[in-house]
């Protein structure tokens, strides 16, 4: 399984080790006006844009997972029982061998990483709610949009390659996947986020001062345009975006430029 395509390899404080090229200025502030188809909150007063769980409606905080778990909560579940029965029938053959404290050892060896991973399946929830995004799985992760220090773009190739939203507020990251695709050889097919979310994201950078956020907002809304008009994965931004992550040899990993940026919006 692809790194990157369930998992949320971002949780940790700190930077990831994306590969960029050249001096994106990341602090440097300008000024601007403003699928794979088959198929709580809490307020606190340093979030600006934060907002009081009573005065939330259906429209303000809107889920923004790429792969919800209930599209993957069957599959997990029924992978989860195989499992657990796999590891009953050993621990029974080796308390008749051994002795019942050895099978209860091999019972719990056996079942821990498939209910920790099921478990965390089902608490893993992105959202943004107003300009704050919050991911959570075993923690929560808060950023506020329009306050983060750096906005970048960030495009992994693989055999199923993702294009992913990476925003920083002080020692805090979350990552928001955007995109995931197949490789070339199966055509061009993938699973996109939906055009409310991706509007959500897009009007949150435009209330960034940042240019790179600025930048990745109008890329977004290009999506989101191109998306509503049923234009082929060629044409569409995101899927741009990997294009031109494949095109550099040796890296699995593109943080794209604001140079880049601009390219695969127009």
């Amino acid at each position: 399984m692809a790194r990157g395509f369930f998992d949320d390899g971002d949780d940790g404080d700190g930077a990831d080790g994306g590969v960029g090229r050249d001096d994106r200025g990341r602090d440097d502030r300008g000024r601007g006006d403003h699928g794979w188809d088959d198929g709580m909150w809490s307020r606190s007063p340093v979030e600006p844009g934060a907002r009081d769980p009573r005065e939330l409606s259906a429209e303000d905080a809107v889920d923004i997972d790429l792969i919800p778990p209930k599209l993957l909560l069957p599959k997990v579940t029924r992978a989860l029982l195989l499992g657990l029965g796999i590891t009953a029938v050993v621990a029974v053959a080796v308390a008749l061998l051994a002795s019942p404290g050895a099978a209860l050892a091999v019972f719990l060896v056996g079942a821990a990483p498939g209910v920790v991973g099921y478990l965390g399946l089902r608490r893993r929830r992105l959202r943004i709610d107003h300009r704050v995004v919050s991911r959570r799985v075993w923690t929560t992760r808060r950023v506020n949009v329009i306050a983060a220090d750096a906005v970048e773009l960030v495009a992994r190739t693989s055999r199923i390659s993702e294009v992913a939203l990476r925003i920083r507020q002080g020692a805090t990251i979350v990552r928001v996947p955007l995109a995931v695709y197949g490789d070339e050889s199966t055509g061009p097919r993938g699973r996109e986020l939906t055009m409310l979310g991706e509007r959500r994201l897009a009007e949150a950078l435009a209330g960034n001062a940042l240019r790179d956020a600025l930048a990745v907002s109008r890329v977004l809304t290009e999506q989101m345009r191109a998306q509503s008009e049923g234009a082929p994965l060629p044409l569409r931004p995101l899927y741009r975006a990997v294009v031109l992550a494949r095109e550099l040899p040796g890296r699995s990993e593109l943080v794209l430029t604001r140079e880049e940026i601009a390219g695969i919006a127009d």
